[in-house]
């Protein structure tokens, strides 16, 4: 699945166009590079996103199908934020 793709289906931004805008503008990493919109994910893999003034960090637990709720979240992401 692409990064901007899952980004969108966990819930960390709220439309697929404004995922895909933060990987263009170097505000997502992918195991520690800076990610672009179409790099692959896999379970395992560490995102980290910009949050300002801070970078949250997530671990992927498992990959969705299709857009999760809120209270799903959890089952595909675990957050490993210092």
């Amino acid at each position: 699945m692409r990064i901007d793709k899952f980004l969108w289906t966990v819930r960390l931004f709220r439309s697929r166009a404004t995922a895909s805008a933060a990987c263009r503008q170097g505000k997502v990493m992918l195991n520690g590079r800076f990610a672009k919109t179409a790099s692959t994910i896999e379970v395992g893999d560490t995102v980290g996103v910009r949050a300002p003034p801070i970078w949250r960090t997530f671990s992927i637990v498992s990959i969705p199908r299709s857009r999760v709720g809120a209270a799903l979240v959890g089952e595909h992401l675990q957050e490993t934020t210092d």
